[in-house]
């Protein structure tokens, strides 16, 4: 473990005693309080990383979806490359 100090802002500092007096009933766990909101707040790497997939139906397989998001747009638009 290591000691450090840090300045919170009143209003943060108010809700941590606050916090820490109703469940454990005194300000001497107010470090066990900020480090829950802090391991809340933290995403691990392997979360951020993570790769979207999904089915398409065999009518759209084989249609190149550049393509067709160029067409779709053409379409819907004056502008023409």
């Amino acid at each position: 473990m290591v000691k450090t100090t840090i300045n919170l802002d009143d209003e943060i500092y108010e809700d941590i005693v606050k916090e820490s007096v109703e469940k454990y009933g005194s300000t001497k766990n107010i470090s066990k309080i900020i480090n829950q909101r802090l391991r809340i707040r933290r995403v691990p790497k392997e979360q951020g990383k993570k790769r979207l997939s999904y089915k398409v139906r065999n009518e759209l397989a084989n249609l190149d979806a550049d393509l067709e998001i160029k067409k779709g747009w053409e379409s819907n638009t004056k502008w023409k490359p």
